[in-house]
């Protein structure tokens, strides 16, 4: 999960002056879209609940991270939360498909977009990886491991100690690289998709997911168990941690923004989207487990974000979503979310945090997200603001060099 900054084109209603995208170019500034940069933060919270209500965690000894224990407390906690996790990492992928996208100019410089990206996610990533390997993760990680996890190459074994390995939220920062890579040759495809085709795309996308969980589920083996699901490690690899059958949602994503520029996506309002969000979990619930990392959320998170872009263009932001707390912590987010691991899976451990009564629970649920806020401001502060800054240096001395 990056956090990539949401920005939005001219939005024309006439069909012969509408642009399907920006004809800026990459030095142009575009105006923003600020309900985005709010609604990432309340996805990396929901994956924050999802952390703090395992019983297993992810790290060895899987000791659990829900500090209420085997209890009716603990139990709801984690009946409540188990489906939160999935849902924002959905909704990352989505989100960062939607905005690239719509941000992206029909000609752009695709060894400047790897620079801006590259430097977006590797540097928190590695100061964050550091931190783990010293706190914890060089215990018991091996150097194959840890150099795995460091260049996000860790997805690629199928090995559950291997990609959820040294900080285990920084996994889907695999994906995220993968996606970058494949840009270039995916804007063009979508671009080409004809204008009343567009509909058609996104459920041949979503019958893509749907075609992922079958071979899941039918093809690759079941044994031995995962020790964090109850279905194979191979199995959890595959349909919810390698990144090619993720990209299924990154290209909705892709496929929604230019929808929305063509004026071509339906729109649900947030009231309706939030209710199609609730009884979505909902429904996972009740559904086989591989049917409840993404596919069940993929239509309300999709308009979600839409109706936000869409209401942020037209200047009806919602309030609760772009006042200055939302989006200080919006910026903070991806911060936040990768220090997860250390806040959440290190310190439960350190402290001993498990089978505490309510108040001594929802103290220590406390402790992990000021934690986690705190890590997640000082990545922001003083590695992602310099990085961004040094991208776009690194950018301006190219232009000034080939003008």
């Amino acid at each position: 999960m990056t956090q990539t900054t949401p920005t939005s084109g001219p939005f024309q209603r006439s069909k012969a002056a509408r642009p399907e995208m920006s004809s800026t170019t990459d030095g142009d500034r575009l105006p923003r879209l600020p309900s985005l940069t709010g609604l990432r933060f309340f996805a990396a919270f929901a994956v924050f609940l999802f952390h703090v209500s395992l019983f297993t965690s992810p790290l060895p000894p899987y000791q659990p991270t829900n500090p209420f224990g085997a209890t009716p407390v603990g139990d709801t906690i984690e009946q409540l939360f188990r489906q939160l996790g999935y849902v924002g990492v959905s909704f990352f992928f989505i989100l960062s498909g939607f905005v690239i996208t719509w941000a992206t100019p029909q000609c752009f410089s695709i060894r400047g977009f790897m620079w801006r990206r590259m430097l977006k996610i590797y540097p928190p990533h590695v100061v964050v990886w550091a931190i783990s390997l010293v706190l914890f993760a060089g215990v018991y990680t091996s150097p194959q491991t840890a150099i795995l996890n460091l260049t996000l190459f860790s997805t690629f074994s199928t090995d559950p100690t291997v990609y959820v390995s040294v900080n285990p939220p920084s996994w889907s920062l695999s994906s995220d690289m993968v996606f970058y890579l494949l840009f270039p040759v995916l804007m063009p495809l979508v671009r080409l998709i004809p204008e009343p085709r567009l509909g058609q795309s996104l459920l041949a996308l979503l019958l893509g997911m749907l075609a992922v969980i079958l071979i899941t589920t039918y093809l690759v083996p079941s044994e031995p168990k995962s020790p964090i699901s109850p279905i194979s490690g191979t199995q959890f690899w595959f349909n919810y941690i390698f990144p090619l059958p993720r990209m299924f949602e990154f290209v909705i994503g892709m496929v929604a923004a230019r929808m929305v520029v063509l004026g071509r996506w339906p729109r649900i309002d947030l009231l309706s989207s939030c209710v199609m969000l609730i009884a979505s979990i909902a429904i996972a619930k009740h559904l086989p487990f591989l049917y409840t990392f993404g596919i069940c959320y993929i239509l309300p998170l999709t308009a979600l974000i839409t109706e936000c872009a869409a209401r942020d263009r037209e200047g009806r932001s919602p309030v609760f979503l772009t006042n200055r707390l939302t989006l200080w912590l919006g910026q903070v987010s991806f911060g936040f979310y990768l220090c997860q691991g250390v806040s959440i899976f290190w310190l439960s451990k350190q402290l001993g945090l498990q089978d505490l009564s309510v108040v001594g629970g929802l103290t220590a649920i406390a402790l992990y997200f000021s934690a986690s806020l705190l890590g997640g401001w000082l990545l922001f502060r003083f590695v992602e603001e310099p990085s961004m800054k040094l991208a776009r240096w690194i950018l301006l001395r190219r232009k000034l060099r080939t003008a």
